[in-house]
């Protein structure tokens, strides 16, 4: 299940902590909207040229680096405070999705920094 941390979570030992489990570890930072979030992900885990910025892309492109990794991997989602309360249904959208990625592949887990 994905882990959501609160404002007060500082990023950097975040993120030291997870890679001295020896995982490999992205920040995406969130966007404003659904389109500058969805852009912000295929930015941040380098995406190939075909992710169509939808939720479907979103989710087939994160399996796919996930699935392409030699060990585990992290992402960190950070910021999402201002998505979460001006686009909900965003927020909600994206969490479900790391959450099931998760599900779908061990190696993969994700954490929300709601700040």
């Amino acid at each position: 299940m994905t882990r959501v941390l609160g404002a007060d979570t500082a990023i950097g030992p975040l993120v030291r902590a997870l890679r001295a489990d020896g995982a490999l570890v992205r920040v995406v930072p969130a966007g404003a909207d659904k389109e500058e979030s969805l852009a912000r992900f295929g930015d941040a885990l380098r995406f190939p040229e075909w992710y169509g910025h939808n939720y479907d892309a979103l989710y087939d492109c994160l399996l796919a680096v996930v699935h392409a990794a030699d060990g585990d991997i992290r992402v960190v989602w950070d910021g999402t405070a201002p998505l979460r309360t001006e686009h909900p249904d965003v927020f909600d959208t994206v969490v479900r999705l790391l959450s099931d990625a998760e599900d779908e592949r061990p190696t993969f887990r994700a954490t929300v920094v709601d700040r």
